[in-house]
């Protein structure tokens, strides 16, 4: 059920939904290395199959990022006391059986942080809180985007299938 006129159509809201969270939850996720990847390897779990891992996944979901700081205000001094934090992840998914690339795309998240002037240790928290943040938001932009393109993706089959069965 379509909302009239503007043309969006709710993601879960229709009999694909169901098919849409199934296809979600059959996504093997890479393992990813240190505590960045190992936060994001869970969050992106939690958020695709809230069930766990899945039995016999039919997709794979192959993920690298990188982080970096940008200098965003200096002081007086020249130090500086403000950074933003970007994470930025491209990912492939791609079906298990067949070993085809299905989808692929890439997700930029711009964190910030303050440099405590004389607490090196609560500027490291910040960093690490900002990384943090980066990584979860860059996790639901991916999580979002693999929704949408298995939207489109069962929307484009049902459209096909029933455009068949019209002409016929």
């Amino acid at each position: 059920a379509a909302i009239p006129g503007c043309g969006l159509q709710p993601i879960y809201g229709d009999r694909t939904g169901d098919a849409v969270l199934t296809r979600l939850a059959a996504i093997e996720i890479s393992p990813m290395r240190g505590l960045l990847g190992v936060e994001m390897y869970n969050h992106l779990r939690d958020s695709l199959s809230p069930s766990g891992q899945p039995v016999s996944p039919t997709y794979q979901l192959q993920l690298e990022f990188q982080t970096y700081r940008v200098a965003l205000i200096t002081d007086s001094d020249s130090q500086v006391r403000r950074f933003n934090l970007v994470v930025a992840t491209t990912y492939n998914l791609f079906e298990i059986e067949s070993g085809s690339l299905l989808d692929s795309g890439s997700s930029r998240v711009v964190t910030s942080y303050n440099v405590i002037k004389t607490n090196n240790f609560g500027t490291s928290i910040a960093e690490q809180e900002a990384q943090l943040r980066g990584i979860r938001q860059a996790s639901r932009q991916i999580v979002w985007t693999l929704t949408v393109f298995f939207k489109q993706l069962l929307s484009d089959t049902t459209q096909n299938y029933e455009n068949r069965g019209t002409t016929s």
